[in-house]
């Protein structure tokens, strides 16, 4: 139910089918080289591909979106920074009126770039954390003094009040810095927004499933606990304990049940009132998924969105996640199942597994709450 404005604003955009907010993917190089990322391409296979969309593509792209009910734009990469015409792009957005967001990986914010954001300020700069110390930037994104560029990016951010979050992607690389990133955050008034779960990097690889580089189920499930053990006050915590609890073992038979029943629309925001522009122009979506690819050099953003729409529309996928027992506790999206198992129709079985130690570990947790805050909690509770 919408409880606020903007989010009055999102629900009128989703049921009207509005392309409220957009990720524009300005380009794809960075100056770190994750090893779970999706889309980080060297300059060189960026020249091999095409380069670089020119500063006039976007301005048309953002003026087309801004006449369709664009919003609000997040500028996103690769590392946003990097794209050579970032400041007039942001500028212009900022002058036709709309809210922008820029997703950084912080290490690249200068005392020039922060003088320019200050002239039209962003609604907020996400930031994301890949570890604590410059050995775990060394690690998992190939630059050892990665830490200590992003902490002064933060500070300068800090320094002339500019917004910005933290994010963190968790993975067997950067986990011992775990609660490092948690007390950096707190150190500048603000919670770490986690995940453990990464998405096999199908835009980069061409291959679905598991792949080497991420946590086993069991070990991201744990994280997750774990973080939310962290971060969570008990009452909030206890809320996800208890409904955790619901978790019931797939037999086959629960399976087949599930499998027989209708597949599941697609729930999300994604082709509904968001969507995603990836750096060679194309329209989807999603910025998980290469489904549809429609291009903005041959339609027009209006024609392009109509055919996102009507794609998402008739989009059906995986009856046994749609009609899974475990739903209520187990997150999982038609991009979820299409990286996991290179279908629509698959049952991501790592998800599955996820849910399942999730269930365990929040259990455990829980018994670690004292028995009035225990007791307190009630089926059908939420954070």
């Amino acid at each position: 139910m919408a409880t606020t404005i903007k989010d009055r604003i999102y629900d009128y955009s989703a049921r009207n089918r509005v392309p409220l907010t957009g990720a524009f993917e300005l380009s794809p190089i960075c100056n770190f080289s994750c090893r779970m990322c999706y889309v980080r391409k060297t300059p060189e296979e960026v020249k091999q591909n095409g380069g670089l969309m020119p500063l006039e593509f976007w301005l048309d792209i953002a003026r087309q979106a801004k006449e369709a009910g664009t919003l609000y734009p997040l500028l996103t990469g690769g590392e946003t920074f990097l794209y050579p015409h970032i400041r007039e792009l942001y500028s212009a957005l900022c002058k036709m009126g709309m809210l922008v967001s820029i997703n950084s990986n912080g290490s690249c914010i200068t005392e020039e770039t922060v003088e320019w954001l200050k002239e039209s300020r962003p609604i907020r700069i996400n930031i994301t954390l890949y570890g604590g110390t410059n050995e775990s930037y060394g690690r998992l994104c190939g630059n050892p003094h990665g830490f200590d560029k992003v902490r002064r990016g933060v500070e300068l951010l800090e320094k002339n009040g500019i917004r910005y979050k933290f994010n963190c992607s968790v993975t067997p690389d950067n986990v011992a810095d775990l609660d490092r990133m948690i007390e950096f955050a707190a150190g500048y008034g603000k919670s770490l927004r986690t995940a453990t779960y990464m998405f096999p990097p199908v835009r980069r690889t061409g291959q679905s499933g598991d792949y080497e580089g991420r946590f086993a189920p069991e070990e991201a499930a744990y994280y997750q606990v774990l973080n939310d053990w962290k971060q969570l006050p008990p009452e909030q915590f206890a809320v996800l304990a208890h409904n955790a609890q619901h978790f019931t073992e797939l037999t086959p038979e629960i399976l087949a049940e599930a499998a027989s029943k209708p597949p599941r629309e697609m729930g999300c925001l994604s082709g509904r009132c968001s969507y995603w522009v990836d750096w060679q122009g194309n329209l989807s979506g999603c910025g998980m998924m290469d489904f549809p690819k429609i291009s903005l050099e041959e339609h027009t953003m209006k024609e392009a969105w109509k055919k996102v729409v009507d794609w998402t529309e008739q989009l059906r996928y995986s009856p046994v996640c749609a009609n899974c027992v475990n739903r209520p506790i187990c997150f999982s999206c038609a991009a979820m199942v299409y990286n996991e198992t290179g279908t629509f129709d698959g049952r991501p079985v790592y998800l599955c597994e996820k849910a399942k130690y999730a269930a365990k570990y929040y259990g455990e947790f829980m018994e670690k709450l004292p028995e009035d805050i225990r007791n307190s909690i009630s089926d059908g509770e939420s954070v």
